[in-house]
């Protein structure tokens, strides 16, 4: 069985014609029954030879805005996807290649910690903004938290931990410090990430 991977994607353009007829095939490709991704395809105009080369049928949508979004002169939705492994977002790059002349951009988020798959392709944070990650287990709490920034994320594992930690640490360090202040006997356990830059499309298997 595949691990699954976890996507938040945001697509934006100024051109709301063109936003409007992806969201309407998203959201038809959401609603649908069976293989969303294969769906979106199919409904983008694609064959089945041409998709079975392209589309993992495990791959799924989990959530889509139902209109757009308008801040200043550019217009975004946002959708939430499952991904076999991967974030798979090749499709949509194709898609908006093939069928939007690339008057859309998108922006997206990716977690699957079995495969150390921790990405932000928001650089410039104006949908993303996280680039920091704790996920833990402290006095048997689980906890999952975001920061926007190195030095929000050391000031709450300082907080949390009550361990001598500082931005001068690397996340390295700052574990090992973590880890000598913790009874993980308990079952407590403590993993800082950085949310790295974009997968590259090309990079994906079954996405090319």
């Amino acid at each position: 069985m595949a691990n699954y991977c976890a996507n938040s994607i945001v697509f934006f353009s100024k051109d709301r014609s063109k936003l409007a007829r992806l969201l309407r095939k998203v959201y038809a490709a959401y609603e649908s029954s069976g293989p969303g991704f294969w769906n979106l395809l199919i409904l983008h105009g694609y064959t089945n030879r041409q998709i079975a080369g392209l589309a993992d049928k495990r791959d799924c949508f989990t959530y889509c805005d139902t209109k757009l979004n308008l801040d200043k002169d550019t217009y975004s939705f946002r959708i939430d996807t499952e991904t076999a492994w991967e974030p798979h977002v090749a499709v949509f790059y194709k898609v908006i290649r093939e069928k939007y002349d690339n008057e859309i951009q998108l922006v997206y988020m990716a977690e699957e910690c079995g495969s150390q798959i921790y990405i932000n392709s928001d650089q410039e944070g104006r949908y993303f903004t996280e680039h920091y990650m704790v996920d833990c287990c402290h006095h048997g709490e689980f906890i999952k938290e975001y920061f926007n920034s190195y030095h929000e994320a050391v000031d709450w594992i300082r907080d949390e931990y009550c361990v001598g930690v500082n931005e001068h640490d690397s996340m390295k360090v700052i574990e090992l410090k973590v880890e000598e202040a913790s009874d993980y006997g308990n079952g407590d356990f403590f993993n800082f990430h950085r949310f790295e830059s974009e997968y590259g499309e090309d990079e994906e298997r079954g996405a090319a």
